[in-house]
């Protein structure tokens, strides 16, 4: 299950972002995971909770927030939505393509309480 490496990962980002920072406690976690990443939210979700049993993130609430995927046309330059696959350009037909969103998982905020 990669997704428990992943959440260890983005913890542990969370964590240098708050240390030396006088947190003493983080609320809630917000992430972006595109819809073309590969993580299950479901699965990080059970990682985040088994992760943050203790200490300065205990108790915190994780959000996730879905992104959809959208593709540039490599032949006509067009932008549009991933739906399925295969993936082909709308308004051309082809199947030339470069992902421009939707592949990525990142922190978008830390919501946190210092002394």
């Amino acid at each position: 299950m990669h997704e428990t490496a992943l959440m260890q990962n983005l913890l542990n980002t969370v964590y240098k972002a708050v240390e030396n920072r006088n947190v003493v406690r983080v609320n809630r976690v917000i992430l972006s995971v595109g819809q073309l990443s590969n993580a299950l939210p479901d699965a990080l979700s059970f990682a985040f909770r088994a992760m943050t049993q203790q200490g300065i993130m205990k108790d915190a609430q994780l959000v996730i927030k879905q992104t959809p995927a959208t593709a540039r046309c490599e032949s006509c330059g067009g932008e549009f939505p991933v739906e399925g696959f295969p993936i082909v350009c709308p308004s051309c037909g082809s199947s030339s393509f470069s992902i421009m969103s939707g592949d990525e998982v990142y922190i978008e905020s830390i919501d946190c309480e210092e002394d």
